[in-house]
Parts: C-alpha cells; sequence; structure tokens
C-alpha cells in the first residue's frame, strides 16, 4: 500500500525513530488510533468517553 508522498515521508520518519519496520510501523499507528477512537480495546482503557451515555456509564 502506498500512500500520498507527505504521508510516506511521516511514515518513514516514524518509521526511523522508533526502529522498526515500515510494516510494523502501520500497524502500531492503527491500532493505537483504534484503541484512542474507541474501536479497539486495550486491556487497560475502558470506554472512550464519546461513546459513553446513560445505558454503559458507570
Amino acid at each position: 500500500m502506498q500512500f500520498e508522498d507527505e504521508v510516506e515521508t511521516a511514515l518513514a520518519a516514524f518509521s526511523n525513530e522508533n526502529h522498526m519496520a515500515r510494516e510494523d510501523a502501520i500497524k502500531r499507528i492503527v491500532r493505537e488510533y483504534l484503541i484512542r477512537e474507541g474501536f479497539l480495546f486495550s486491556g487497560q482503557e475502558g470506554i472512550h468517553p464519546a461513546k459513553l451515555n446513560a445505558s454503559n456509564d458507570g
């Protein structure tokens, strides 16, 4: 999968800074995004605040 040039440049910088392969960097970025947005449970966080409602707030 190829991204726009500016995204590829940022991805390369992220990969180099974290000493990981490009594919591993993509996996990490996607996973962290999904956890932060409440789509993936990390095992360490509860329900994302934006997803709370009267039935799950507790």
